[in-house]
């Protein structure tokens, strides 16, 4: 063999190899990803609803849908069953929720953080033509994990913290996302929390608000006395949440 047929032949090995017929996902998973991430590591990104539900949010739904979707069976998370745990927009779920979920059921947790995947176009059908790869939704996957470690359903709650400011002219108080800024005198907090649960077997869902709780907050300065007594009184508000939704969470769908 000479040196000029030993790099077509490598070429051509390589080429092969990039654009290979799809195979089960046991056995696709042990190659090397091909995949490049869009998400920094540096920056969270929250779970929409397209991750949750796929997309079935922006299906034409039409009236025998709705009446097919009513006949279907409830979702039910049974006390003690195995469940994953995912806060979105965080590696891992808080450990005040992790703690008051483990009350009721055996929890693993899962990261809330999509993986914002490129679609590969070097994928073959049973023909040999090359299609173009669609990546798997979130929740999809998510099943699949569970489905392995035999877990019953996946819980994913989204949360957002806000501070309330009341408004004499319009006699109500306005709301709006806190970040870590100076409260005005006699502000209000609240920690809104909307639950997601998933069948894994069914990919069966039912989603949830709970009533949420406002929390009037003492006046603090920017010294880090106040800041910590500010952080305090967050981490109490976010305690008694946690406790009173998963509560309510687990008296809905046992």
């Amino acid at each position: 063999m000479n040196f000029r047929s030993a790099i077509f032949l490598c070429a051509t090995a390589i080429l092969l190899a990039g654009c290979v017929p799809r195979s089960p996902i046991d056995a696709r998973k042990t190659g090397t990803s091909r995949t490049e991430s869009d998400t920094s590591k540096n920056t969270l990104v929250q779970l929409t609803d397209k991750d949750i539900f796929g997309n079935e949010t922006t299906l034409a739904v039409s009236e025998e849908d709705i009446q097919a979707a009513l006949e279907e069976e409830a979702v039910r998370v049974p006390l003690n069953s195995a469940v994953i745990l995912v806060q979105s927009g965080s590696r891992a779920p808080e450990v005040a929720m992790q703690q008051e979920m483990s009350k009721y059921y055996t929890i693993s947790t899962f990261s809330g953080i999509p993986d914002r995947q490129k679609a590969v176009a070097c994928n073959k059908d049973e023909k040999g033509e090359t299609i173009t790869s669609e990546n798997m939704n979130y929740m999809q996957a998510l099943r699949y994990v569970a489905a392995k470690g035999h877990q019953k359903a996946i819980v994913v709650y989204q949360d957002a913290l806000q501070a309330g400011k009341y408004d004499a002219a319009a006699k109500t108080t306005v709301w709006s996302d806190y970040k870590n800024n100076k409260l005005p005198d006699a502000a209000s907090l609240r920690y809104l929390v909307r639950f997601t649960l998933v069948d894994v077997a069914t990919g069966e869902w039912a989603t949830w608000s709970p009533v949420n709780y406002e929390y009037s907050v003492l006046p603090v300065q920017s010294g880090k006395a106040d800041t910590k007594i500010m952080e305090q009184q967050i981490t109490q508000l976010k305690m008694k949440t946690y406790a009173a939704v998963v509560k309510d969470l687990v008296n809905r769908y046992q």
